[in-house]
């Protein structure tokens, strides 16, 4: 396992220093969806952008399940399912076996496993 040099993490952090102490959980949950559908790293307003969405659609308790789901997906856990979001309730069935959803309606989740939507 490599060592961080603390210092070049603090550097590396510096282009989203401008997002807000209580929405860092937002964008740690926005750049983990960009990342694992094959985006690069959303710059600090595309970030501050797709914060302002989530933050609209879930609610500040569900953030942590939702990372742990999205960096799932990123490490092969999520069997090639993920967080997506739209609007109304998933009709269709995730590319892979297990997957969470938001419906950016009212806000509520669901999940997708052994073989459907719960």
């Amino acid at each position: 396992m490599a060592l961080i040099d603390p210092q070049e993490a603090v550097d590396a952090a510096q282009p989203w220093c401008c997002i807000p102490q209580g929405d860092l959980w937002y964008g740690v949950l926005a750049a983990l969806i960009a990342v694992g559908n094959g985006d690069p790293m959303p710059d600090a307003q595309e970030l501050m952008d797709d914060i302002a969405c989530l933050k609209c659609a879930i609610q500040s308790g569900d953030v942590p399940l939702l990372i742990l789901g999205a960096a799932s997906n990123i490490t092969g856990g999520g069997a090639g399912g993920g967080v997506t979001c739209g609007s109304g309730p998933p009709l269709a069935a995730p590319s892979g076996t297990c997957a969470l959803y938001v419906n950016t309606d009212d806000g509520v989740i669901f999940s997708y496993y052994l073989g459907a939507w719960h």
